[in-house]
C-alpha cells in the first residue's frame, strides 16, 4: 500500500469514526490528539456546525492560539506558521459567530491541563477576544485527560480503531519495505 493509498485508508477510518462520534467522543479526541499529524481531522471537525462549542474552544487553545496571539499583524506571522494562524482565526471567528452547537459540555480554558491562556502574557492575551478566554458552562463536565481513558483510548481514539490503524500501518510499512524504489 503506497503512501497515497495509506493516507486515504487512514482518513476513511478516522472520518467514519468522527462522523458517528458523540459530542463527548469528539471532545476527548480533540483533547488527546497528536496535533502535529492530524490537521485534516481537526480541520474537518472545525467545519462541523454540530461540534460542541466547548470542544471548539479547546481546539482553539490546543492548536496554539496563545502562541499566535504574539503576532500584531498577519505580516508578522512567519510563512511556516501561516496555515496554523489562519486555522486559529477560522475557529475563533466561527466561535464568535455562534457557528458551533451547544451539547451541554463545559470547558474552562484556564482550568485544564492542556494549552490555555494561563501560559501566556497579558500582552499576548490582549489580542484574544474576551469570549475566547471565558469558560463555557455546561452540565457535562468532562476531564479529557483523566487517566480512566488511558485503558480504552489512545490519542483520543477508541482502542478498536487504534488497532485498525496499527494494522493499516503494518501493511503500509510492509509495502514500503517491498518497494524501496517507490519512495
Amino acid at each position: 500500500m503506497n503512501e497515497q493509498d495509506y493516507d486515504a485508508a487512514k482518513w476513511a477510518l478516522l472520518h467514519a469514526h468522527l462522523l458517528q462520534a458523540t459530542p463527548e467522543q469528539r471532545h476527548l479526541y480533540v483533547a488527546r490528539s497528536n496535533y502535529s499529524d492530524n490537521q485534516r481531522a481537526l480541520a474537518w471537525l472545525a467545519d462541523q456546525p454540530d461540534l460542541d462549542r466547548a470542544t471548539a474552544l479547546m481546539l482553539f487553545w490546543s492548536v496554539g492560539a496563545g502562541w499566535h496571539a504574539q503576532y500584531d499583524t498577519l505580516d508578522a506571522v512567519p510563512d511556516y506558521e501561516r496555515d496554523a494562524h489562519a486555522f486559529i482565526g477560522l475557529v475563533q471567528q466561527r466561535y464568535l459567530d455562534g457557528f458551533y452547537a451547544d451539547h451541554g459540555i463545559g470547558f474552562d480554558p484556564d482550568a485544564w491541563d492542556g494549552a490555555g491562556p494561563r501560559e501566556h502574557s497579558a500582552d499576548e492575551l490582549r489580542r484574544v477576544p474576551t469570549q475566547m478566554l471565558q469558560a463555557v458552562d455546561g452540565e457535562h463536565q468532562i476531564d479529557p485527560l483523566d487517566d480512566a481513558y488511558d485503558e480504552d483510548h489512545d490519542d483520543g481514539l477508541p482502542m478498536a480503531l487504534v488497532e485498525q490503524l496499527y494494522e493499516l500501518a503494518d501493511v503500509h510499512i510492509a509495502w514500503e519495505e517491498a518497494h524501496p524504489q517507490a519512495e
